[in-house]
């Protein structure tokens, strides 16, 4: 997509959540956010969008998958994951704010920066290891189906009941 894209979290941003809003070219985060990709505790190695290095770094990126652990929105801005912390009550105007002085710009100059920037995280192999991230998802995925006949290595008994529940 040519064009800039913001996104706007507050509270709780969990594992889909991550991959709704790492692939934005900037993320503005209310004071109350706190991230998270619990996933490896369900025996796959982490969401679809294996972002989690590019965003993190590597060791804070092995560290959260790890242990399943949160980052509030502080750490994430120090990490440079997050462009701005504001007060929620104030998320929707300082996005939107953005957006607008973003608008000023010239659209082609924006438009050649976004392209250099994404070009510059391509010869460093991000396409290459987001899409490694995504096949190593899917093994995992598979590898449970093969163990189990589940979606997930962990939690069988609560799915399994759930499942049940609801007809399946």
């Amino acid at each position: 997509m040519p064009k800039p894209t913001i996104a706007a979290v507050q509270g709780a941003c969990v594992a889909a959540g991550l991959m709704l809003c790492w692939p934005m070219d900037l993320i503005v985060a209310a004071d109350d956010a706190r991230f998270s990709d619990p996933v490896a505790r369900l025996g796959i190695g982490g969401v679809e969008y294996q972002g989690h290095g590019w965003e993190w770094g590597a060791r804070k990126a092995k560290e959260m998958l790890f242990t399943g652990g949160w980052m509030n929105a502080a750490e994430a801005h120090r990490l440079g994951m997050v462009n701005r912390i504001v007060p929620r009550d104030e998320l929707d105007a300082a996005t939107f704010a953005l957006a607008g002085e973003i608008a000023q710009m010239h659209p082609h100059g924006v438009r050649m920066a976004k392209r250099a920037i994404n070009a510059m995280l391509d010869a460093q192999g991000q396409h290459q290891a987001l899409d490694f991230g995504f096949q190593t998802h899917s093994l995992g995925h598979a590898n449970a189906w093969v163990v189990n006949g589940w979606p997930i290595m962990a939690n069988l008994e609560q799915m399994k009941t759930q499942g049940k529940s609801e007809g399946k």
